[in-house]
């Protein structure tokens, strides 16, 4: 492990003194600034909290834990685990697969069902709007004849 600068050891210093809350959206801007992975809601690597805390020495690894948890427990990120598919690193490259057994848990948290509940219903209200647009036009086009 590379030996900590004094430039790192300020910074470090400097960040432990702020506030828990301020260091945590600290943390989740640089991490959603920085890693496109995390940006997109893919389905994140098995092991990724080790690469955070490797790649960010200047975070308490517990808070970098803690932002972790709450990007893997937003809806956009369960549906993402849902659909199944291929796990990805902080270099945006493919490691791993989302297991069926880790794919059908994430089918079963009420915010993915109220989710998909929701997109059904946005389907189902363009579809009845497309229907009743459609018969219009028709008797736009007979009119015109």
């Amino acid at each position: 492990m590379a030996q900590e600068t004094a430039l790192g050891a300020a910074l470090k210093s400097a960040v432990q003194t702020m506030s828990k809350k301020k260091q945590t959206d600290m943390i989740a801007d640089h991490i959603y600034g920085k890693y496109d992975v995390f940006k997109r809601f893919k389905p994140l690597a098995v092991g990724i909290d080790q690469d955070l805390v490797a790649a960010l020495p200047q975070y308490d690894p517990a808070l970098i834990a803690r932002v972790l948890a709450n990007h893997c427990r937003r809806p956009r990120y369960l549906k993402a685990l849902a659909r199944g598919g291929k796990r990805f690193d902080l270099n945006n490259r493919f490691k791993g697969e989302v297991s069926t057994e880790e794919q059908t848990i994430a089918q079963q948290h009420p915010a993915v069902q109220q989710a998909l509940a929701a997109q059904a219903e946005r389907q189902a209200a363009k579809a009845t709007t497309e229907a009743e647009v459609a018969p219009t036009q028709a008797e736009t086009n007979e009119a015109a004849e």
